[in-house]
């Protein structure tokens, strides 16, 4: 156990980041890959998803409880909701499994085409949080993030999107896996604790870091090997 620890208080979301995977969760790195970097969200929901212990309840023949026992539950991954007010066409055709719509040179992406079918892409998301009040910054006057990380994303589904007289949102869900052995290493290793990993059972990292999120764009870029 640590000797001391590290409190904050979660504020807003600044960053999200959208890094492709492979079908194994392995970051795709060099010209064949994607990552994308957007401030342009809307809320990221992390809900739980657990299959309750088993439960062993039994009368003896005088109906008073003889067993009275119930298992723990087990935590089978996250369900992961986005929702997007500007929508970056790429990152969102990949994140659904749809085809890109592209046109000129260089090529740029316009638009995507949802087909019918199983969603098969595989993703990592980010995001960045700020820290509000005296916990804003270390002792040395570093200013402090909240970094939440989901290595292994994918099962995407579209939600509702409503045309109307106002905003239109667009909305996805995904669920989590477990991470693969390089994920940490190529993605996350800056907003990691030195020497601190993401072992192949884990679905979801929380860290406190001084090392600010990456700058947000609409033209996505590439992870270095």
């Amino acid at each position: 156990m640590a000797a001391t620890s590290t409190c904050v208080v979660p504020i807003k979301g600044t960053h999200m980041r959208i890094v492709e995977l492979d079908v194994c969760g392995i970051p795709v790195t060099g010209a064949s890959g994607m990552v994308v970097v957007n401030d342009s969200f809307v809320q990221i929901v992390r809900s739980p998803q657990y299959e309750e212990g088993t439960e062993f309840f039994e009368r003896n023949a005088a109906g008073a409880p003889c067993v009275n026992q119930k298992d723990d539950p087990t935590l089978k991954r996250f369900n992961l909701t986005v929702q997007l007010c500007s929508i970056n066409v790429s990152a969102t055709a990949f994140v659904i499994s749809a085809r890109e719509l592209v046109t000129g040179t260089p090529t740029t992406g316009t638009g995507f085409a949802v087909a019918e079918g199983q969603p098969t892409n595989r993703y990592s998301l980010e995001v960045w949080q700020e820290v509000a009040g005296q916990g804003a910054c270390d002792a040395d006057g570093n200013q402090r993030y909240i970094y939440n990380a989901f290595p292994n994303v994918g099962a995407t589904m579209l939600g509702d999107y409503t045309i109307e007289l106002g905003r239109s949102i667009l909305e996805f869900t995904s669920e989590t896996r477990a991470a693969a052995a390089s994920w940490a290493a190529l993605v996350g290793a800056d907003w990691l604790p030195a020497g601190e990993t993401v072992e192949t059972d884990e679905h979801y990292v929380y860290n406190v870091t001084t090392t600010p999120p990456p700058t947000a764009a609409c033209d996505p870029t590439t992870l270095a090997a």
